[in-house]
């Protein structure tokens, strides 16, 4: 029960960040120029890619682990993304005898977005991770994630997104528990 409260607190705070930080703008016509004149001018294209990712970390007692995972992707439409994900975990994890065990876990992914009413996404996600478990065996884990989220625009080609994603396969070694949330952050280029 701890464990889904903490899991809500932290959906709320996400959700409360990336709501509050819309960026809004102004703009004052101080040209002399009349509307005719102003559409003329061509508004800048998308950025077609975008790179972006995320930092996250866990620490407790017994098990700690910081996971970078950097993303690039492809604007499809103005509406649907696809990109790759890579993702490396250390975690670091004190047994029953006191003894400290450091694991390098490491792995991609590919994933495609739908955005629908500007700021709702639809997301789903293959993720291949090489895993080294308590065991001290490494086990390949196959991961179908799918869910959706919050896509906020920040200025001009920046981005941040927060999704709640639930495992379909659900492997026993995956170091990840249903549901998984992210929040990321990205800039077009």
């Amino acid at each position: 029960m701890h464990h889904k409260m903490k899991s809500i607190k932290l959906i709320i705070f996400g959700l409360s960040i990336l709501l509050s930080s819309t960026v809004f703008a102004q703009y004052e016509n101080t040209s002399g120029q009349n509307n005719k004149e102003k559409k003329t001018h061509k508004t800048p294209s998308l950025n077609k890619w975008f790179a972006g990712g995320m930092i996250g970390g866990g620490f407790s007692t017994y098990n700690s682990y910081l996971e970078i995972a950097p993303i690039i992707g492809y604007h499809v439409t103005p509406a649907f993304d696809v990109g790759t994900r890579l993702t490396y975990i250390f975690q670091s994890y004190t047994d029953n005898q006191g003894q400290k065990h450091n694991y390098h876990n490491y792995g991609g992914s590919l994933f495609g977005r739908y955005r629908f009413l500007k700021f709702l996404m639809a997301h789903v996600e293959y993720s291949g991770l090489s895993v080294m478990w308590y065991d001290n065996e490494r086990h390949w884990v196959n991961s179908l994630y799918v869910g959706g989220g919050l896509y906020q625009s920040i200025g001009g080609a920046g981005f941040a997104t927060i999704t709640i994603l639930y495992d379909v396969f659900e492997d026993p070694y995956s170091p990840y528990n249903n549901p998984l949330i992210r929040i990321g952050f990205g800039v077009g280029f």
